[in-house]
């Protein structure tokens, strides 16, 4: 049986298509972050010895900033204005953790046991967090401001998303 064998030219634009879908940098740099922040937690706890709250504290506010330092920058490609997105960044990450938590606790209070309710939440809140982060946290200055005459109505970066850079057969 002859099949098709990938070649490491395959791979390497089958990998950059992949990254050049947003959703797919958001969900990698939201990995990265979630491990930054047990392994860092493990460290200052366990290893450390620091008391838990603060051990877990400290953990959690480093890997929020890899998360707004991620996004921002390799995720959305923002340029500037990080007065108005780190605030913005962190009440969306505040209505996602509130989300989260609503989330489980209907599903847990209907009967569905919290192995259950909690991967609900795991899919259903990144998807809304991410729609935050892309319409109303990382939006450009300009698309901020009124429209004139020389705003297009679609930036270069809404149909640049629509295209695959690898041509498809």
């Amino acid at each position: 049986m002859t099949g098709f064998v990938p070649t490491w030219e395959d791979l390497r634009r089958f990998v950059q298509s992949l990254l050049a879908r947003r959703w797919i940098r958001f969900g990698l740099m939201g990995g990265l972050a979630t491990l930054c922040y047990a392994l860092l937690g493990l460290l200052f706890v366990n290893v450390w010895a620091l008391p838990l709250l603060v051990g877990n504290g400290l953990a959690y506010l480093i890997s929020f900033f890899v998360s707004y330092l991620g996004q921002s920058l390799w995720t959305f490609q923002a340029r500037g204005g990080h007065r108005a997105m780190l605030p913005r960044f962190a009440a969306t990450q505040a209505v996602g953790l509130g989300l989260n938590s609503c989330i489980v606790w209907l599903l847990v209070r209907l009967g569905l046991a919290y192995e259950f309710a909690m991967p609900v939440a795991v899919v259903l809140v990144p998807v809304f967090v991410y729609l935050l982060c892309k319409y109303w946290v990382f939006r450009r200055a300009r698309e901020l401001a009124e429209p004139d005459a020389t705003t297009p109505e679609r930036s270069e970066e809404h149909t640049s998303e629509l295209q695959s850079p690898v041509p498809i057969s």
